[in-house]
Order: structure tokens, then sequence, then C-alpha cells
């Protein structure tokens, strides 16, 4: 601490020349620094306040060079009435207060912390002169009332800031609502309710330099004094209160963990958004302004235990009953839907531990433990989602070869998983390695097929390995479904329509595309193609087999009762064809417009090089009406009408 005493431009004068002093002015010098105002440096006949300091710095020196050899029998005359000069300015700032006037505040502050160096270091020397034992007493009851006033206004000084803030938050809150009364059905990721908080964040706490300093001061000279407990105390029960303060201008009074089991998903979802608002508020701004304020009052070196321990004290009483409500969520019934809010849970809690790393490990050590329970919770319902893929086998075939409802719900849900894919990646790689450390034993490597050439991350991406067997597990179970359609051109729409599907929120997802890898990607495409050749077979290679020119020519000429058949198979085959599979669906369009062009580009030139070629072997007239049913422009339009779903079109068109 330095010492602002000595800073004076008054001559400091030598008082250990003027030892020999007559009775009758030793009595006056009692007499004069017992007023109630200290002596001044213009006042001649008694000693400055500087003197008075600097002489009891001098004598502190001689205490700590004392020994036994040399005991102290008496006190210094300069000395003898500084207990009467403290007790004067400890009067005068009972009725002025401290924080009024910053060279007072430092001259009272050094004033108490000399005598404080002095009572202690003549207790450590348990010397047994009467004298001596006068002055200790004297000394010792001033020091008291000396740091009971500081005490006092050390929790004036924290309480004066915190009030000041109370009457801002009322002010600011009044009109506003708890983060829980807002809908939380807009987003899966929870968002912080813009408050137009920016300039009462940055104010937190809101303490002015000149404050600061001065409670610096005091907790300085309150520890040196030996009264330690006394200003931890102080400074932890008015931070506590501001902290309470500041929670509940926010909206944070608490859900009772009890009542989470009874409450339902909607509701909780509210108090769940409440408290991810909350606890990200105390990680970017209270607990980091917590901590500033305590590292500047308590900035002396030999302070860190202190600081450490109160900064705990205060961050662990609010992180606990964050604690316990993530843990009563995490207890709550598993579904689907709360993966994404245990996840922003999770996400959250991970934010928290480094604005409290200045704190007790074990508190660290609770949050670490409460993440990783959210993300055992996360695990689980992956693990879910796995099994209900697994476990949906109906033996309804979806109507007309569309997307089934198992893809879209299942990619849907990996898309929205995957903007969480660094968080889950966390979780899985925290999983496997929680399960390797039970058993004894490594992940076992991906399977080659499954390796993504074009990225090496893959092979370190616990979650890209999960997805990997979520979309093998889709893939099956879509297999089997298509299974249930007898029609094998159908069998062959109904891979294309979800694999179509799968493909495109691949490639409009960055995160999933990113996870997948382009091999895959490349992979998925071939098998669309190899599905598309499957129909193309499957539909329509019968009816260019009935175009053949095999078998129309008997003896050189062409035989008009089988080209009147093969007209009459190749009408009923494409009516067929165009009844059935008008009703189809291709949901995807770009999907649906290359089926069209494909199956123009097949069946559109042979059938118009067989009907110009072999038309005129048949009787004009009615007959030829009767076996030629369609012209080559009719064969193209009709074509159109395929995979609309839309039964009626044939018939439309005949009309």
């Amino acid at each position: 601490m330095e010492k602002a005493g000595t800073e004076s431009d008054t001559p400091v004068h030598d008082d250990r020349e003027n030892t020999q002093h007559s009775d009758e002015s030793e009595q006056q010098s009692h007499n004069s620094v017992g007023t109630e105002t200290p002596p001044t440096e213009s006042d001649s006949s008694t000693p400055s306040l500087t003197q008075v300091m600097t002489a009891v710095d001098d004598f502190i020196q001689s205490l700590s060079d004392a020994d036994e050899k040399d005991p102290l029998q008496e006190i210094p005359p300069a000395v003898e009435p500084f207990p009467e000069t403290v007790d004067s300015l400890v009067s005068k700032m009972e009725s002025s207060g401290i924080g009024r006037d910053e060279s007072e505040d430092s001259a009272f502050i050094d004033a108490v912390n000399r005598i404080s160096k002095s009572v202690m270091r003549l207790r450590e020397l348990k010397l047994d002169s009467t004298p001596v034992s006068s002055w200790l007493n004297r000394a010792s009851s001033v020091q008291h009332r000396a740091v009971s006033l500081l005490d006092e206004e050390f929790r004036h000084l924290l309480d004066r800031s915190r009030e000041k803030k109370s009457d801002g938050n009322n002010a600011n809150h009044n009109n506003q609502k708890s983060p829980s009364s807002h809908s939380t059905h807009e987003s899966d990721r929870c968002v912080i309710p813009d408050n137009d908080q920016s300039e009462e964040e940055e104010s937190f706490p809101d303490f002015s330099p000149e404050s600061i300093s001065t409670l610096k001061k005091i907790a300085g000279a309150m520890i040196s004094a030996g009264y330690e407990a006394e200003c931890c105390m102080s400074y932890e029960m008015s931070r506590r209160h501001a902290f309470k303060e500041e929670l509940s201008a926010v909206g944070f009074e608490g859900i009772n963990v009890e009542d989470v089991q009874k409450i339902t998903w909607e509701s909780l979802e509210g108090e769940i958004a409440s408290w991810i608002s909350i606890v990200r508020r105390c990680s970017a701004v209270l607990f980091p302004g917590e901590l500033s304020l305590c590292n500047n009052i308590f900035s002396d070196p030999d302070h860190s235990p202190i600081r450490k321990r109160l900064f705990t004290g205060l961050v662990s009483a609010v992180t606990i009953r964050f604690l316990d409500f993530s843990g009563a969520v995490v207890l709550t019934k598993r579904s689907s839907e709360k993966l994404f809010k245990f996840l922003d849970m999770y996400e959250t809690l991970r934010d928290l531990s480094p604005a409290v790393e200045q704190s007790d490990s074990d508190l660290i050590g609770e949050i670490k433990l409460a993440q990783t329970r959210l993300g055992e919770a996360a695990v689980t319902i992956i693990g879910e989602l796995e099994n209900s893929i697994k476990s949906d086998n109906g033996r309804t075939p979806v109507p007309s070869g569309a997307v089934h409802p198992l893809t879209r719900y299942t990619m849907n849900y990996l898309k929205y998983a995957c903007e969480y894919k660094d968080t889950l990646d966390q979780v899985f790689q925290h999983y496997e390695k929680a399960q390797s450390d039970q058993t004894g034993t490594k992940p076992e490597p991906e399977p080659k097929r499954n390796q993504r050439e074009d990225d090496e991350e893959y092979k370190t991406s616990a979650f890209a390995r999960q997805m990997i067997k979520v979309m093998e597990l889709l893939d099956a179970n879509l297999d089997i479904k298509s299974k249930l359609y007898r029609d094998p051109a159908l069998r062959s729409i109904f891979l294309m329509n979800n694999g179509r599907y799968i493909l495109q929120k691949i490639k409009g997802s960055i995160e999933i595309r990113d996870l997948m890898g382009q091999s895959w990607t490349r992979k998925r495409s071939t098998e669309l193609r190899q599905y598309h050749k499957t129909y193309q077979r499957e539909t329509w290679g019968k009816v260019l087999q009935c175009m053949n020119q095999e078998g129309l020519q008997v003896n050189g000429k062409v035989s008009k009762p089988v080209l009147k058949e093969r007209f009459k198979i190749f009408n009923a085959m494409f009516d067929e064809i165009h009844k059935t599979q008008s009703t189809w669906i291709v949901s995807d369009e770009q999907m649906q417009s290359e089926l069209r062009v494909s199956i123009a580009a097949l069946v559109i030139p042979a059938y118009r090089s067989f009907f110009g070629r072999y038309k005129q072997h048949l009787d004009s007239g009615k007959q030829t009406d009767k076996y030629v049913k369609y012209q080559p422009e009719d064969i193209e339009s009709f074509i159109d009408d395929l995979f609309d779903g839309n039964p009626t079109s044939m018939v439309r068109k005949r009309n």
C-alpha cells in the first residue's frame, strides 16, 4: 500500500531530535492530537499528520529490527499520540463518510494501515513494558473502531452501486416478459431474446474507477489488520444480493426440479429457453463481470486465495441451481423432439465452463458431469432413431411409389441434427471413449466401403460414422419396403423417389454434405441411375420388343395378320402403361422430366420408324383406324402424362 501521507510538500522534521520535552509540552501535545480535528501543518505548536505518519513509519521499522537483547520499553514521544490522532480521524470520517474526498480517504486508510501494523508487530513481540502495553491497548481499541468504520463503508460502497443498478433494472424490465413467455416453436435452436441489453451489459457490475480504487484500499486495510473474514463476508453478502437481483431482473425465478417431471414438454420447452438465455448471459456478462470486480478489489498478489474463494462462492451457488435444472430435464422421458433442446443445453454448459475456470475445480467438474449426462441423453435419442428405423416394418406400401414418410422424417431430422454436427461429434467422441474405457477395447474401424477417400477428417469424425450407420439402416429398410410392390417397375420408381429425396437433402445441406463426402454422394447418384435403367427395362423392354421387325415377313412379304397383332399388342401395352403409370408419382420435377425425356428418346423414334414403315401395309379406312390407335405425336403427348398421379389424364385427352 502506498503511503499517501508521505507525499506532502511540507518539510518532514526529524521528530527524534525532539525527544527531550518538558512535562507541560508533552501534556500539550496529548491534548492537541486528541481533539476531534487532527492537527494541521500550519499549527507550529503540534506535529503535522505527515510528521506523525513519518514517525510511525520509523517506529514500525524499528519494531521490525527489534530483538530480545534490546526490548522496547516505551513508545517514542512522536508516536505516543498516534492512537488519538487516528481516533480523531475516525470521528471525522464517521461524519463525512468515505468516498467523498479521495485525498482524505487515502490519508485515513494510510493511518489505519500504520496503526494496524504497529498493533500486530507489538503483539508479536509480546513486550511486558507497562507504557507499551497501555499504548497497545489504546491503539487496539482505535484500530477496532477504525476497521468497523471501514467495514461499514465497504458495504455501503458495494450496496450503493447495487441499489443504483437495481433501480435501473426496475425501469428497464417493467414492461419486459421473461424468455419463457416467448414461443419456442419458431426454431429448434434457442435464441437469446433481444432486450437491448448491450449498454447494460457493458456496465456490469456498475462501479466507477474511483469506487473500485476506494474498495481496493479498504479491502487491503481490513485484511492487513487481520479482519479478512469480516471483509470477505461483507463482500460476499453484497454481491450475492446483487447477483440475485440481476437474475430476477432478467426473469430467472428458477423452476422447482420436482415439477420438471410433471409439466408438459411444451411448457418445459419454455423453461429450457429461459434457462439457456440466462445461463448464456451469466457466461458472457455476469460471471466475467464478477470475476473482474473481484480481481480489481482483491488485486494484491497475496490475495489470490481470497479471490478464488470469493468468486467460487458467488458463482457456485447460482451454477448449482442451473445444474440441478439440467439434471432434472435429462431425467424426463426421452423422445426424438427433445434432442435439439438437449444439445442447446449441452452447448450452453460447454460455454459456461470457461466463465468459471477461475473458480474451484470441483465446480468445473460438476459442469462437465452435467454436460456428459446431456450428451449421453443425446446419444440415447440417436440410438432410438436407429431402433425406430429398424422396427418400422409396416406391410402397406406407400401409394404410387411416393417418398416414404420414414424417409422424410429421417432426413429432415438428420438435417436439423447436422446443424449441431460439431457438438454431436464431440458428444459421440466422448461416448466412444467412455465405451472404450469400460470395455478396454478400441472402436472398430469402419469398413472400407464406407471410408471417405476425399476427406481424411472423416476417419476421426465420430458423428460422421454415426450418420453412415443411420443411412445404411434407412437404405436397408427402404429395400425391404420396395419388395412390397409386386410390379418391378413401381419398385424401381419407389427406390428412385426415395433415393432422389435423400440425395437432394444431402446436396441441399452443407453440413450433411460435408459429413457424408463426395464419394458417398457419387455412389448414391450411381444407384439412382441403376434404378432408372431397371425401370426402363421392366416397363419399356417388352414395348420395344413388339416393334421388332423379326417375324413380320412371311415368304418375303409383310404378313398383315402378324402386323395387325403387333399394333394391337402395342396399343394394349401402351394403354396399360399409361393408365397405370400416370397414377404413379415422381415428386421431384427434375427427375420426372429426366424420366419422361429418356422414355420419349427410347420409344418415340422406334414407334415413328415402325409406324412409318408398316402403316401402308394395312388397308385404308376404318381398318387402319382400328389397328393404328396412336400417331407418333400422340405417344409423346401421353408420355408427358406419366408420373403425375392423375388417373383421368388419358380419358380427358380422348374426350
